[in-house]
């Protein structure tokens, strides 16, 4: 009953992310209780600001408090062994990493895993015009190739029992990857550095080509013209001058 009324109800909401909210709060009312669970952690803040939105897929709803800490619920199971998952991960990577990971805690509420981040300052890709980021593209790319080749070449002892074998050694375009890079970094809008990168929950040790494949198509869609292009020829200049003699 609740994902007809949602559907219907979402049907007069032109805008995703607003029909993206509005659909999960129909249907797991258990979200007014996360809203909750983050007022009372709030009690002692002075005018606690919050704001809900929902995560990709609407797999976990999120609560923002004053823009200083992220909680993140999960929807459709206890989100235990993610939320270890990729704790452990931004943990091995927080040091090693060029751009800054927020930190990570783990929290509990009624028998789910609660993430806690915090809070990535900055704008999204999606935010600015295709044309803006034109402007600044190769700047972009620069970092985020030395943040693939950094993450990909690194080998840390204590999550090495998350690869398929222990003893895989990293290559070209093959290694350790956030495995989602198309939208999960936030940029200074002043400077176009990239501040964070976030969501790590998908990070594994393999090949790179299906998730910049994905990348890419989301860059096109959304009019990021080359960026791939500038991207891989900015992996591949690093690569060749680290590991290519």
């Amino acid at each position: 009953m609740r994902h007809f009324l949602s559907n219907i109800v979402c049907g007069f909401i032109i805008k995703k992310s607003v029909r993206d909210k509005v659909r999960t709060i129909i249907r797991y009312p258990q979200t007014h209780e996360y809203i909750k669970f983050v007022r009372n952690y709030a009690k002692k803040m002075k005018k606690p600001k919050i704001r809900t939105t929902v995560g990709y897929g609407c797999h976990n709803f999120i609560v923002i408090l004053n823009n200083k800490w992220v909680f993140k619920f999960p929807l459709l199971n206890d989100g235990h062994d993610v939320a270890i998952r990729e704790k452990r991960i931004t943990d091995a990577f927080r040091t090693i990493s060029p751009i800054k990971i927020p930190e990570m805690e783990i929290m509990y509420y009624n028998g789910i895993t609660v993430r806690k981040y915090e809070f990535a300052n900055g704008i999204l890709l999606t935010d600015v015009p295709a044309s803006v980021i034109a402007v600044h593209r190769k700047h972009i790319t620069k970092q985020l190739a030395q943040f693939l080749y950094t993450i990909g070449t690194s080998d840390p002892a204590e999550i090495a029992d998350l690869k398929k074998r222990k003893d895989e050694k990293f290559g070209f375009m093959h290694g350790w990857f956030q495995n989602d890079i198309w939208q999960n970094f936030m940029l200074d809008p002043k400077t176009f550095n990239i501040t964070y990168f976030i969501d790590w929950e998908n990070t594994k040790f393999g090949d790179f080509y299906e998730s910049l494949y994905v990348s890419a198509h989301n860059w096109d869609k959304f009019g990021y013209k080359c960026l791939i292009v500038d991207l891989m020829a900015e992996y591949a200049k690093i690569y060749m001058q680290h590991q290519g003699k």
